[in-house]
């Protein structure tokens, strides 16, 4: 079975064939498309039809949207286009077509992740009919939870939103440093690219370094501070280091609101590249340090995805469930 998959950014939009068979989901023919350099998402799926697939013949179309999804349609969030409707963009593709939000498809991934699609970070003890707890910090921090395997229900939420919550008197002059900016601090103010330069931008303000306040000024400052973090600059190694102590602080937060003892699995562009930094002690020292629950969360696993796209996989699961066999 081939479907058309699309992971809808206001950015970028992903596109690609997915094909089940008796091995599992693959994806081929993946292609990278600039957003805001077309009017609307039909003329992507069109162009990505015509000059990239391979094959004709496709039973479903899944999309997943950086937007809320309701009764089939969606908005897609900092992007100029129409309303994205699936009664619409089945009768332009000729296909049935399932809309679901960018972090339920993650979700959805779950179940079609193979072994070596993982980093476990945390071993616990798993419970196969358990709660599965979601969150990936990229552009933005995406939250969801997903039921136990088979046809999971899927739980979108926007953790990302909730308010910060300090654990010692460090993060919380770092949460006051972003307020004064902001007005208010967010998970996602420091979960995410833009929070990666505002935590460069307090270490800054505490200590003066050359080298940071260049990284700062680049036009993708998370990615010049990882850069010089594996050189062995202590000034961003610093700011790795907090982004890891916070990020698993947070979840600890949000595991012990679910307590998902399927597992905690994180996403997002960002983790999988500071793979080293979550693996070592700092994640899993912080991520349990929430007494009297330390015993609960010390028995959560907890994995890093390490596929490259498990939007695109999680669209083709959830949208193949339309198809009637």
């Amino acid at each position: 079975m081939d479907l058309i998959v699309a992971d809808v950014g206001g950015t970028n939009t992903r596109v690609a064939r997915a094909h089940r068979d008796a091995d599992g989901w693959s994806l081929h023919e993946g292609e990278r498309y600039r957003s805001r350099e077309h009017p609307d998402l039909a003329s992507i799926l069109e162009r990505w039809r015509t000059e990239v697939a391979t094959v004709d013949t496709f039973a479903a179309a899944g999309l997943a949207v950086a937007g809320p999804v309701h009764h089939g349609r969606a908005r897609v969030t900092n992007l100029p286009w129409p309303a994205l409707d699936t009664t619409t963009l089945a009768d332009h593709l000729g296909l049935p077509v399932t809309l679901l939000n960018d972090f339920a498809a993650i979700g959805a991934s779950l179940d079609a992740l193979q072994p070596q699609d993982y980093e476990t970070l945390q071993e616990g003890t798993h419970d196969p009919a358990g709660l599965r707890l979601v969150a990936g910090a990229g552009t933005g921090l995406g939250t969801c939870l997903v039921g136990p395997p088979g046809a999971a229900t899927i739980f979108p939420g926007e953790g990302g939103h909730a308010r910060f919550s300090p654990s010692g008197a460090e993060e919380a002059a770092l949460g006051d440093f972003v307020a004064r900016e902001l007005g208010y601090c967010t998970r996602e103010h420091l979960l995410s690219g833009r929070g990666i330069a505002r935590i460069g931008h307090f270490e800054l303000d505490r200590q003066p370094d050359p080298e940071l306040a260049q990284a700062l000024e680049t036009a993708e400052p998370a990615a010049a501070i990882g850069e010089l973090a594996l050189a062995g600059h202590p000034a961003a190694q610093a700011v790795i280091d907090r982004f890891v102590g916070i990020y698993a602080g947070q979840l600890a937060d949000m595991a012990l609101t679910a307590l998902p003892t399927g597992g905690v699995f994180l996403a997002g562009g960002i983790a999988p590249r500071w793979l080293e930094a979550f693996r070592g002690p700092r994640f899993r020292s912080t991520f349990r340090n929430r007494p009297p629950m330390t015993h609960l969360l010390e028995q959560l696993p907890v994995a890093l995805i390490m596929h490259p796209e498990p939007g695109l996989l999680g669209a083709a699961v959830y949208a193949s469930r339309s198809v009637k066999p």
